[in-house]
């Protein structure tokens, strides 16, 4: 991947840094960051684009009850005939 990083910096309390430190040698924690940081936009677009779905589904003419039915029953008969 050709792509240029820029750094972001976290702070966390001691503890949990002091815990990162005994398991660096098994946890990549940039790789771990990184991904949690893409997976979290992803989710995220995810629900503006679900967002912007219902939206214009709001806008979209209803039907009236039953209608589809009515419209499918009508297609069946009109390739009957």
């Amino acid at each position: 991947m050709n792509y240029f990083l820029s750094v972001v910096s976290v702070k966390v309390p001691d503890e949990i840094k002091r815990d990162m430190e005994k398991r660096k040698e098994r946890i990549n924690w940039s790789e771990e960051i990184r991904q949690f940081i893409s997976n979290k936009i992803k989710e995220d677009q995810r629900r503006e684009n679900i967002e912007k779905a219902d939206k214009i589904l709001q806008k979209t003419r209803k039907l009236p009850k039953g209608a589809a039915s009515k419209l499918v029953r009508e297609d069946r008969d009109s390739r009957n005939n």
